[in-house]
């Protein structure tokens, strides 16, 4: 089953028996087993004896994403591109005050109190009932999943850039163009239109070895989509299930808005008249200053195919771009992602992992070194109530033991095995993380391993 059990599980479409569908119901509705009962951790997973519970990521559908950001209250359409001054100052552009506000602004976070329509806002008036709309001045906090959305009108569309990677890697890579390594998507999608010596557009297809659609644009490819993924899936049948992917979510591949996440996470500071920005605020000017050409259909010029392949291939490599310097900040081990969700434990050991016949699957011995280090405040702790000696005396006793063995020491870890058997549990609980983290093995292996009494 994927996706989130609490919202997208339904027992009732796949059960038709009463019983399964209860028991399916009880975990559905948060009834999880801990899996360290006994543990100081606090961490708790569904758990069921007769089902597997899988979560999944999926590609949002920008196009309806808008519509219902649009209708929720969570969004705006992006103003079309104007000078930086304007802009800051645009309630619908790049840099909207709809964000939320921050230092730089004249009354910071003014407008985390606030009513239902934002007439009344300040702390001074939190519990106010507003004139205009009847609802009361209340705290509010920041909402980092409001988006503007930069719209590009039809006919024209960009690819979507979690499938512009997949297309990518379907399609290969291409020809070189002036020494500079490209792949064929990009060949493809960057329009070819050299003149002979009267002028004239000359077909360079023929000239380019497996590359049929070599130079025809963005906007024949978005026509001739579905004509080119069946040219290429017959000459790389190995990506066979890349393209059921693909064309399993057809109307993802294309989109024709672009979201702009909160300026609070891209700052901005102005001072003494000048602005520094982070590098994405940039490529969103330029990204809006693209679209909004694109939109133009005033003069011949502007109707101009060339012109417009032109203008829709800039637009999707700065959006690609974006992509790029989004997912460098997120991933790898310095990663927003890694940061926010991952950390260490303070009392931590490495130990070489070695084999033993000897053990249970549930079973690890440690040795002396690294139960003193983990087990540090504790023994401090044991040290200091049962000898009435100061934590600094403490201290020195434990700094030493680990130095040198120590049959004091040893007691007392001997102690703490034992009181944990007392309660039923073969050992010390303990977490087991063998590198890289994210690494499946990892997870199973810190469901709790237990520690033997042998400590040397």
């Amino acid at each position: 089953m994927v996706g989130d059990f609490n919202n997208d599980f339904n027992p009732a479409i796949i059960f038709e028996d009463e019983d399964e569908r209860d028991k399916v119901d009880n975990y559905a509705t948060g009834k999880f087993k801990s899996i360290f009962e006994d543990s100081p951790i606090n961490s708790h997973y569904p758990f069921s004896d007769e089902f597997d519970y899988e979560t999944g990521i999926e590609t949002i559908d920008f196009d309806k994403e808008v519509e219902k950001d649009l209708r929720i209250g969570k969004g705006f359409l992006v103003s079309p591109f104007q000078s930086i001054k304007k802009d800051l100052k645009d309630p619908d552009g790049i840099f909207s005050y709809r964000f939320g506000q921050s230092l730089s602004d004249v009354n910071q976070y003014m407008d985390r109190y606030k009513c239902r329509c934002g007439a009344l806002k300040h702390r001074i008036n939190h519990g106010l009932k507003c004139p205009i709309c009847g609802t009361r001045c209340e705290f509010v906090d920041d909402d980092f999943e409001y988006f503007g959305w930069m719209r590009i009108e039809e006919p024209y569309a960009i690819i979507h850039p979690a499938y512009y990677k997949k297309l990518e890697s379907m399609f290969g890579k291409g020809v070189s163009i002036n020494g500079i390594k490209r792949t064929k998507l990009e060949n493809i999608i960057e329009v070819d239109d050299k003149k002979d010596i009267d002028g004239h557009s000359t077909d360079q297809t023929s000239n380019v070895k497996n590359e049929p659609f070599f130079g025809i644009g963005m906007i024949d490819f978005h026509e001739r989509f579905d004509e080119i993924m069946e040219y290429y899936i017959k000459t790389r049948p190995n990506k066979k299930e890349m393209y059921d992917d693909i064309m399993a979510n057809r109307e993802k591949v294309f989109t024709h808005h672009i979201p702009v996440f909160s300026t609070l996470m891209r700052a901005t500071d102005i001072k003494d008249s000048v602005m520094s920005y982070e590098p994405t605020n940039a490529m969103y000017m330029m990204m809006n200053k693209l679209r909004t050409s694109i939109n133009k259909n005033r003069t011949r010029i502007d109707k101009n195919k060339k012109v417009k392949n032109q203008k829709l291939y800039k637009l999707q490599m700065k959006y690609i771009e974006l992509y790029d310097e989004l997912a460098a900040g997120l991933s790898g081990k310095k990663g927003d992602f890694r940061c926010l969700m991952g950390g260490r434990y303070n009392l931590s050991s490495r130990n070489v992992i070695v084999q033993n016949p000897d053990l249970r699957i549930d079973q690890v011995t440690l040795p002396y070194v690294a139960l003193v280090i983990m087990l540090e405040q504790r023994i401090k702790n044991i040290l200091h109530r049962m000898y009435n000696i100061s934590f600094a005396e403490a201290h020195q006793i434990w700094y030493k033991a680990i130095i040198e063995p120590d049959e004091q020491i040893k007691g007392i870890i001997n102690s703490i095995i034992q009181n944990y058997r007392k309660k039923g549990l073969p050992g010390i609980p303990v977490i087991i993380n063998r590198n890289p983290t994210i690494g499946y093995g990892s997870d199973i292996c810190s469901l709790g391993p237990v520690i033997l009494q042998r400590i040397a």
